[in-house]
């Protein structure tokens, strides 16, 4: 005989000392004063449990408020549950059903355990709120969020893991026959949610190696992903980007992917090319020299990390001076704060010294010709503009005329000077031919002398 078969008896001796003393059917009877207890115990349980939850949220103990809160519902509804349980084999065995009791006491055990479970879910959740924030005059320290959440879902995962194989052996499968093909049916799992359990794996190490936690700003240089850690999953990591979309990442991608974590900075990296004009060569060291000596007078540099102003190049257009150092703050915001007082700074001195910023800059050397062409076309493109102005007024003819004559006095000393040009160039070689002439014909005083020629 087991416990069932024993309690049974009981409730059916109950029932018919009941029914005698009442005079009024058994079945009848004894399921209202079930139902009346568990009305009564549920109020009791209400009243007792919400008092004892209030009084222990001041407990200096983290683990008292979470075990009340995580047993306060499950608790009421398993007082119900078994209320109704007890009734349904009453009335089940009044009517003669042999099997209501055996599947009853089944159905109950399964609710029990998913109860088990929601009251385990409750707790977990409640404890990893009391780990990251304990109370007020709790002397423990608090606990970062990742740690606390890869504690909570570890052991939820062990208790839910657990109430399955219990509820397996409920129903009566065997855990021999579980564990025997337990070898086959894990291969043909894994490799068909292959991914999933590599995501799960993710996780646990992102849990235990922590390159990041809950709240840090990370960003990868091999994939698009930079923002703020808002959760970390068995599956997925939750990523809030600065656009403001949230950007789900499987935590298989960390174990394949480089991650950086600006959040851990303890310095952050000011580095700047000043351009100069080639006309202020003259000055450059002196200011690189005070920009040097403002860095070091800076209260928000770090100071023992390296300092660098330095003339680093001939560029195409500009002297370039290298500034690299490094702040105090962290902060991106405050960080540009500080540079743009860095750089404020920086025009000062530049400024002090005489010097001026390079500007990208080219210079044309144009032949003499070309240079006349210019002013030739120039002129002409004015006259055409004043001929149009004063088309429409007969008083600036004259003045249209004389600028014309202007004009063409203009043209005509340009063409004289060309010509001169041309005329002095023909001269030069006219006379050197003469010159040949005259050394290689006879004169006339060869032929009137002795009447004879050279031969």
């Amino acid at each position: 005989m087991n416990i069932s078969d024993s309690a049974t008896n009981l409730l059916s001796r109950f029932q018919n000392e009941l029914g005698q003393w009442l005079h009024i059917p058994g079945w009848i009877v004894l399921p209202a004063l079930v139902l009346l207890a568990a009305i009564i115990i549920d109020i009791a349980l209400h009243f007792v449990l919400n008092r004892m939850e209030r009084r222990l949220r001041e407990s200096p103990r983290r683990w008292d408020d979470p075990i009340l809160h995580g047993l306060r519902l499950p608790l009421r509804w398993w007082v119900w549950v078994t209320a109704l349980m007890i009734d349904l084999g009453v009335i089940g065995a009044h009517f003669g059903i042999e099997r209501a009791n055996p599947v009853l006491s089944r159905i109950g055990a399964l609710i029990t355990l998913l109860l088990v479970a929601w009251g385990g879910i409750r707790l977990f959740r409640r404890l990893e709120q009391r780990l990251v924030f304990p109370p007020g005059n709790c002397h423990a320290k608090p606990v970062d969020p990742t740690s606390a959440s890869a504690l909570t879902k570890i052991v939820g995962a062990v208790l839910i893991v657990t109430l399955i194989l219990i509820g397996l052996q409920i129903l009566g499968v065997s855990m021999s026959s579980i564990l025997a093909m337990g070898g086959f049916g894990g291969l043909v799992i894994g490799f068909a949610a292959r991914d999933v359990i590599a995501n799960f794996f993710g996780g646990m190490v992102v849990h235990l190696d922590k390159p990041f936690v809950v709240g840090d700003w990370i960003r990868s240089p091999e994939r698009q992903i930079e923002g703020i850690v808002e959760d970390i999953g068995w599956r997925l990591t939750t990523v809030r980007t600065f656009a403001g979309p949230p950007l789900y990442v499987p935590n298989a991608w960390f174990s394949q992917i480089s991650v950086e974590t600006p959040t851990r900075m303890v310095s952050r990296r000011l580095w700047e090319t000043i351009s100069l004009r080639y006309q202020d060569i003259g000055v450059i060291e002196n200011v690189a020299r005070d920009i040097r000596n403002m860095l070091l007078e800076h209260e928000e540099i770090n100071q023992d990390e390296l300092i660098t102003v330095n003339f680093s190049t001939y560029g195409q257009y500009s002297l370039d001076i290298i500034v690299y150092a490094f702040t105090l703050e962290t902060d991106w915001q405050r960080f540009h704060e500080i540079k743009q007082g860095i750089l404020l700074k920086i025009r000062d001195i530049i400024d002090e010294r005489g010097a001026e910023l390079a500007i990208p800059a080219s210079r044309i050397y144009l032949p003499e010709g070309v240079e006349k062409e210019s002013v030739k076309k120039e002129s002409v493109e004015k006259d055409r503009v004043r001929q149009d102005n004063s088309s429409n007024d007969g008083t600036g003819r004259d003045d249209l005329e004389h600028e014309n004559g202007e004009r063409q006095d203009t043209d005509s000393e340009y063409e004289s000077e060309q010509r001169r040009t041309r005329h002095g160039t023909s001269s030069r070689t006219a006379r050197r031919s003469p010159e040949n002439n005259h050394r290689s014909a006879p004169g006339p005083s060869d032929t009137d002398g002795d009447g004879e020629g050279d031969a």
